[in-house]
């Protein structure tokens, strides 16, 4: 090994080691807040014999997190950790597979050298916005978006093989992209429309239409129990729109003459015309264009929901994804639910969908651009 080699792995060791320390100390300094207090509540409302729909907590996704919280809580109570705890610990350990799918994803489906894929995988694990938005907030997207990456993963991974063992590992890939969409939509249905975008003519490349149904399917299959309750599960989760903010499409409803169901409307017009405008791209670049555009018409948003290009703006960096990190680090220094930092220029809402916006318009024009030199035009 070259000294430059050398000290290049030195460095990414060093971005590891301090990133894991900073993480540890988040960890350390984890406090009760209203999320950990519905964790809790969750559990308490299925020991108490509730219906899950039917309780306070006002549950509104699928029941196999609220059963999963129950069994972590069960574990957790004979070692005395409280179930919040837990809870972070899980997620951070989420956070550890997802830098190792991130170097994975660069470096099998990419074909980056190894400094390169650990590059991507440390603006992940270094990335303040995951940072604080697993160690702050404890909220499960990362989960979810765990999932998803197992799923980029295995689409964009193409081994050499002869031509009699295309259709058996076609087969096997299509059965992971699949169990990996459907563990998606079941931890937090946030990449409700990315198994769309796995649908492909080529197989090679992703999975048959069928195949791309069934992460809905079992998705549906998993409310079947609460079938008695469907009147208010269907309420709580198709009805719920997150927290009421100042941003995006919900700056409409300031105009009093604009109908409140307009947001919704353009939010779902939004994430189909995204769909269809990405799913000829490679399904990685098209699955973080997509997050682009659901949290640029979000007709209602959260600081944790910020979370979700992060990962995969990390395997296809770009000024996009710096710029969105530096504006929503800064948002989340200054936000009451992040650090409270007394700094009134911090940017606001407004900023943090600017910047969104911006990113959205660099990828386009890199990808505008890589179309015309592949066609040699001028």
């Amino acid at each position: 090994m070259t000294p430059l080699r050398r000290s290049t792995w030195l460095i990414l060791a060093g971005g590891f080691l301090a990133a894991l320390v900073i993480r540890a100390l988040f960890f350390a300094a984890l406090e009760v807040n209203w999320d950990s207090r519905w964790y809790a509540a969750v559990v308490a409302q299925l020991d108490r014999g509730e219906e899950l729909f039917h309780g306070p907590t006002f549950y509104s996704y699928s029941p196999l997190w609220a059963l999963f919280l129950r069994a972590l809580n069960v574990l957790a109570v004979p070692l005395g950790v409280p179930l919040y705890r837990a809870v972070g610990f899980v997620l951070l350990l989420a956070d550890v597979a997802t830098a190792l799918v991130v170097y994975a994803i660069a470096r099998r489906a990419l074909k980056e050298t190894p400094a390169l894929a650990a590059g991507a995988a440390l603006l992940f694990f270094l990335n303040p916005v995951s940072v604080l938005a697993t160690g702050r907030h404890n909220q499960f997207e990362n989960v979810s978006i765990l999932f998803l990456l197992v799923a980029v993963f295995s689409a964009g991974a193409r081994p050499e093989m002869s031509r009699g063992q295309v259709l058996r590992t076609c087969t096997r890939r299509s059965s992971v992209i699949v169990a990996a969409l459907s563990g998606s939509l079941l931890v937090k249905h946030i990449t409700w429309f990315h198994p769309l975008l796995f649908i492909r003519s080529r197989r090679r490349d992703g999975v048959s239409p069928v195949a791309g149904l069934v992460a809905y399917f079992v998705f549906a299959l998993s409310f079947l129990p609460y079938w008695s309750t469907r009147s208010q599960m269907v309420k709580n989760v198709l009805g719920y729109r997150s927290l009421s903010e100042t941003y995006g499409t919900a700056v409409l409803l300031e105009f009093r003459v604009v109908p409140r169901w307009v947001p919704s409307a353009l939010f779902l017009a939004a994430a189909v015309a995204g769909v269809l405008a990405f799913r000829r791209l490679e399904v990685g670049r098209a699955s973080l264009y997509l997050f682009l555009v659901l949290l640029l018409f979000l007709p209602g948003i959260a600081e944790y929901y910020l979370i979700w290009p992060i990962a995969l703006g990390a395997v296809y960096r770009g000024a996009g994804f710096f710029v969105y990190t530096v504006v929503v680090s800064a948002f989340f220094l200054g936000s009451p639910d992040g650090l409270g930092v007394p700094f009134e220029h911090f940017p606001g809402w407004h900023g943090v969908w600017f910047a969104t916006l911006f990113w959205l318009m660099w990828e386009l024009r890199r990808v505008q651009g890589s179309r015309f030199a592949v066609q040699g035009r001028p």
